[in-house]
């Protein structure tokens, strides 16, 4: 099965990976590291021949934001899983982020600055919802009840 979890920054897509990923030994793909190395934005070429070889596989999960350019992706997997939270706890999530990454508690493959928590704040408003509703092969989660309820009775 090929999973494409979709939602905004701080919902919770790399942690849903991972719980659907041990659950059943499925592998993760961040776009996000696929997009970039470090510091160093990677080329299209670069993006586009990991992807390739991410679809080579018959079974795997990948999480992202859904940038325009990933758009056509939707249509080559199996289920696509859209977090959509209530945007008090996006917000909430985001700026515990920040501060855990500051304090270095947590774990960041970017330098944690004000102008990044700014343009958190600017990515958490963009709305991918109707870009999903369109899509067939989609699961909505709205709250932690659901995506706990969803990771119970997930299987490949």
């Amino acid at each position: 099965m090929k999973i494409y979890i979709v939602g905004t920054v701080g919902s919770g897509k790399s942690t849903l990976a991972r719980k659907l990923s041990e659950k059943n030994s499925m592998r993760v793909f961040h776009l996000d590291n696929i997009v970039h190395e470090g510091e160093r934005n990677r080329t299209d070429k670069e993006v586009f021949e990991s992807i390739e070889c991410i679809f080579k596989n018959e079974c795997f999960i990948i999480e992202d934001t859904l940038r325009e350019r990933f758009i056509p992706l939707l249509d080559k997997v199996d289920k696509i899983i859209y977090l959509d939270l209530p945007k008090n706890l996006l917000k909430y999530r985001i700026i515990k982020r920040y501060v855990k990454q500051k304090l270095r508690l947590e774990k960041s493959t970017y330098r944690p600055s004000l102008q990044m928590l700014k343009q958190m704040f600017i990515w958490q408003k963009i709305d991918r919802s109707e870009l999903i509703n369109a899509q067939k092969n989609k699961i909505v989660l709205h709250n932690k009840r659901e995506i706990r309820q969803f990771i119970k009775n997930f299987q490949k």
